[in-house]
């Protein structure tokens, strides 16, 4: 079963009625998370809609959602009285706001954190491994989401994204198998994509006017016949280590798209962004292990159902 809130700006919650129909939407990247419902309305209530800024879903008395609200509307019509409300998960808050320009001598983690997550209310966790970055740099017109994106992706590697909670995960994948789907687990449709468009066999990282190059190659895209190579010229002052990271970024999300595995089954939250998920069709010939980029759990006329959009594993998912 699921429960609703809002809460409203002043700080007090209501709980929204059962919900009727409804769709939790969760990815590791942009668009964020997002979230729709339709549940039953009472007339008299709308103004205290108004107010209402943050939303905060429960399964079976696990927090699921954890998001802001975008827009609401009260429908009356042949069908009833409804309310449909609509919203983001908490990456909204950063993608909505402007970074201020700036540069770092030396960025680190909680620099990063404290003055482009703290003040919007987000709480941070993991990450602790992620690198001190010398001479990072924030352009004018960059959003937060885009600043803690490239800290933690272009320089450590890691994906940044929201769990349930609304809290910024900032640690790596973890790679404990967290599903298995199989015919008995009622399959209603699946596709399989692969696409070599855009796809790095191998990177150069130079610095700009001095000696010093990183190459870092993809073995297994070259031995398929891939060939594309890229050149990143870094400023003078970036270090080895940084170079590498570079490079091993631009591989990593080259192959972001390059296998899609697009599954819906029956029942809800089968697997979460960034988990591995075993896949062992009958018949089919891309079984195997895949990571989760996106999850879609949706409820309605036709039933519980969660739609999985898998990728590679090692891939900038």
């Amino acid at each position: 079963m699921t429960r609703c809130w809002v809460e409203l700006g002043d700080g007090r919650r209501l709980e929204l009625p059962t919900a009727v129909s409804w769709r939790f939407c969760y990815g590791t990247d942009t668009p964020c998370d997002s979230f729709s419902l339709r549940c039953l309305w009472e007339r008299g209530q709308e103004r205290l809609l108004h107010a209402a800024c943050r939303f905060y879903a429960d399964w079976e008395g696990e927090r699921v959602f954890t998001g802001v609200v975008d827009e609401f509307a009260v429908l009356c019509g042949k069908d009833g009285l409804y309310l449909e409300l609509e919203g983001r998960g908490m990456a909204a808050l950063l993608l909505d706001n402007e970074a201020m320009p700036a540069e770092y001598q030396r960025a680190t983690r909680a620099d990063i954190v404290a003055d482009h997550v703290a003040p919007y209310g987000i709480q941070a966790v993991g990450g602790e491994g992620l690198p001190t970055v010398s001479a990072f740099t924030i352009a004018s017109g960059e959003s937060e989401w885009s600043v803690v994106r490239r800290y933690a992706c272009y320089y450590g590697g890691v994906v940044p994204r929201f769990d349930r909670r609304g809290r910024l995960v900032l640690s790596p994948h973890g790679d404990k198998t967290a599903a298995r789907i199989r015919d008995t687990d009622h399959v209603t449709g699946w596709e399989y994509r692969e696409e070599r468009h855009g796809v790095l066999s191998q990177v150069a990282v130079r610095r700009r006017t001095t000696w010093g190059t990183q190459w870092v190659s993809d073995p297994e895209f070259t031995a398929q016949g891939g060939c594309a190579r890229r050149v990143v010229t870094v400023p003078n002052t970036t270090g080895t280590t940084a170079m590498r990271y570079t490079a091993d970024y631009q591989l990593r999300a080259a192959r972001r798209e390059r296998v899609r595995m697009r599954l819906t089954a029956a029942g809800g939250f089968l697997a979460w962004p960034g988990d591995l998920v075993d896949v062992g069709l009958e018949g089919f010939g891309g079984n195997g292990l895949y990571r989760a980029a996106q999850t879609e759990v949706a409820c309605g006329g036709g039933g519980l159902s969660t739609t999985l959009v898998l990728g590679e594993v090692d891939a900038m998912i």
